[in-house]
């Protein structure tokens, strides 16, 4: 059994070798056909990669040259400006600031003459209330002088027309004689 082993291992490894020496004569016909063109694409391929590799070495030279050359233009403007915006910034600060002065003082002065006007209108209403008070003073007794001396007449009216009820009566009988009379003479213009 172990020579029937022997056998078939050497069986199977008989095609092996063979199949190894196969592929070799095969990259050996490989070789003789394409061989030269196929180096001959390598020698190319390797010429354009090198190329590509200058042509990138030198865009990104000349690339980072530009962005120097543009930042060199750039830095001294950007500077400029920022400085430039720091003293509008401050200027404008400052604008407000004395605007903010102007308005508080004009503010502070606007209510000194609000509060002087004011003073001057209150001493004139009480001036005024003063003088109403003089006045309805003086009125009150005006009027309470005035009422005694309608009381008075009144009073000497009354005690006028007191003493005149006897000379009214006296009237009533003159009147009423006057009328008997007048009668005395319609009644004798009429029977006549």
């Amino acid at each position: 059994m172990g020579a029937n082993n022997r056998l078939e291992i050497a069986e199977k490894a008989q095609p092996a070798a063979n199949a190894e020496v196969g592929d070799n004569k095969m990259d050996q016909i490989r070789e003789l056909m394409f061989g030269g063109v196929v180096r001959d694409f390598d020698r190319r391929i390797q010429d354009v990669s090198e190329r590509m590799e200058n042509e990138l070495a030198r865009l990104a030279s000349d690339y980072e040259k530009r962005v120097a050359a543009l930042e060199a233009r750039l830095d001294p403007q950007l500077e400029k400006l920022a400085t430039q915006l720091r003293q509008e910034s401050t200027a404008r600060t400052s604008a407000l600031d004395d605007v903010d002065v102007r308005f508080s003082q004009a503010q502070r002065t606007q209510r000194s003459e609000i509060n002087a006007i004011l003073q001057q209108h209150e001493d004139s209403a009480t001036a005024a209330e003063a003088r109403a008070r003089e006045a309805l003073s003086q009125l009150d007794a005006r009027t309470q002088a005035a009422l005694q001396a309608v009381r008075d007449a009144l009073a000497a009216a009354r005690n006028e027309l007191g003493g005149q009820k006897l000379a009214r009566e006296d009237l009533a009988d003159l009147m009423a004689e006057v009328s008997l009379r007048l009668r005395g003479t319609q009644d004798a213009s009429k029977n006549g």
